[in-house]
Parts: structure tokens; C-alpha cells; sequence
């Protein structure tokens, strides 16, 4: 088996791999990995591959050490994708994983991958399998978090889908803004691409993805497991080589 360990900014996702096939996912917040070592203890491991947006936790790392086969992706693996970003060194892991996935699902295909977690990730990867670049905005919450904190009187509030456009009170207000303000982001963004690369496939994923999936337009596709797909892709490719 694959184990496959995406570290997120507030939580760890894991996938489990028999080949190219997901088995089961988890995801467990770093408060908690004493269960993750039962998990471990529980699977049959071949190999393993780690992505993280963040420094990896010391208790992470003492687990990781009894196992021979681990492998940290970083900007300067080899890869089965072009990168042509202009400064790969400064680009997230999870971005790179998110458009090997998209590639996978979508070979010889156009595709924009949409990743709504901490902030909004745009990335979009040709037919010809070239990482081109994309676009970099805050996040939902993020917003909400930014207006409580960068103002006097906005409260602080949780995500939510809004109901109503025009709010008709201070926290509607601030619902419909955060919320329409992120579907107008998503649709412009997917006309750009649609405009200069005419057949695109699109795909949305992270933590806020379900928030919007009814709001967007039917050709978007959900797959939330993108990134685990992208690095057990990545850890494969690696023992072909």
C-alpha cells in the first residue's frame, strides 16, 4: 500500500493507495496524531510520500522514522508535468500535487483547478501537460477574518452560504459580500481561461469547496481528493523512474 500525507495549514489528509486506486481517506488535525499512529499501525505500508504547505511536526516527523521509504516532494523533484512558472522555488507543493492530479483524471486535457481552502488557488495545466500558473486570493474565512479584524465595528463571524443577495443587515451585508464575491471571482477567472484556451475542464476542491458547488455552474466539478491523487501520482512516478 500507499500512504500518502497531505499537510494542509489546519489539518492533515491521508490517503491510502493500493497502485493508482484510493482506498480510504482520513483526515486527522495535528492535535490529535496519537490516532494517526494507530492508523498507521493498522495498514500494511509499502511506500510513503509527504506534501505540506508547513513545517512538519516534530511528533510527525519521530512516527515517519521507522519506515525507510519515505518520501518529502519538494520544488526540485522530478516530476511528470512542466513547470513553467517563472519562480518554481516559492510555488506550494499542494499547487503542484493539485495539477498532477488534475492531469490524471484529465490526460491531454485543459484544466483549471479551482482550490478554495486558506486562500483561493487558481492553477491551470495545458493539454500538453505545461504547468502555466494561476492566481493567488483570500480565502472565505479569511475574509470574514479581515473584516472583523481591519475594522472597528464588523463583527467576527463564521463562514456562510449567503441567501440573500442584498443583506438587509450588517452580517448580511458581510455574508452576501464574502460569498457572491467569491462566486464572481470564480466565474471571471473561468471565463479568462475559457476565452484563451477555449476547451477547459474545471475542477474544485478544498476545505470550502462545498459551500459553493450548488452556486457554480454545472460544469464544475467537485474532486476532493485531487491532491492526494496528485502525490500518490508523484510517489509511483518516482519508483518507475
Amino acid at each position: 500500500m500507499n500512504l500518502v500525507f497531505d499537510l494542509g495549514n489546519t489539518q492533515l489528509k491521508i490517503g491510502v493507495f493500493s497502485s493508482s486506486s484510493l482506498i480510504s481517506t482520513h483526515v486527522i488535525h495535528y492535535h490529535e496524531l496519537e490516532k494517526l499512529e494507530k492508523l498507521i499501525s493498522s495498514i500494511e505500508i509499502d511506500k510513503i510520500a509527504l506534501s505540506s504547505v508547513r513545517n512538519i511536526p516534530e511528533k510527525l516527523k519521530e512516527l515517519l522514522k521507522q519506515y525507510e521509504s519515505v518520501y518529502y516532494f519538494d520544488i526540485h523533484s522530478d516530476i511528470p508535468i512542466n513547470i513553467e512558472y517563472s519562480t518554481p522555488e516559492t510555488l506550494g507543493h499542494d499547487r503542484v500535487c493539485n495539477v498532477i492530479g488534475a492531469h490524471v483524471l484529465y490526460p491531454n486535457k485543459n484544466v483549471l483547478v479551482i482550490d478554495l481552502g486558506t486562500c483561493n488557488k487558481y492553477d491551470f495545466i495545458s493539454s500538453k501537460a505545461n504547468y502555466i500558473g494561476g492566481a493567488i486570493s483570500p480565502g472565505f474565512k479569511m475574509r470574514f477574518d479581515s473584516m472583523n479584524h481591519f475594522t472597528d465595528q464588523l463583527p467576527l463571524i463564521d463562514p456562510i452560504i449567503s441567501e440573500k443577495f442584498i443583506g438587509d443587515s450588517t452580517i448580511n451585508s458581510m455574508t452576501s459580500g464574502a460569498f457572491y464575491g467569491i462566486i464572481g471571482e470564480i466565474n471571471f477567472y473561468v471565463e479568462q481561461y475559457e476565452r484563451q484556451f477555449h476547451d477547459i475542464n474545471v475542477v474544485i476542491i478544498g476545505g470550502f469547496a462545498r459551500y459553493f458547488e450548488k452556486a457554480l455552474k454545472n460544469h464544475i466539478f467537485a474532486h476532493p481528493y485531487l491532491t492526494l491523487i496528485g502525490l500518490n501520482t508523484l510517489l509511483n512516478f518516482q519508483k518507475e523512474k
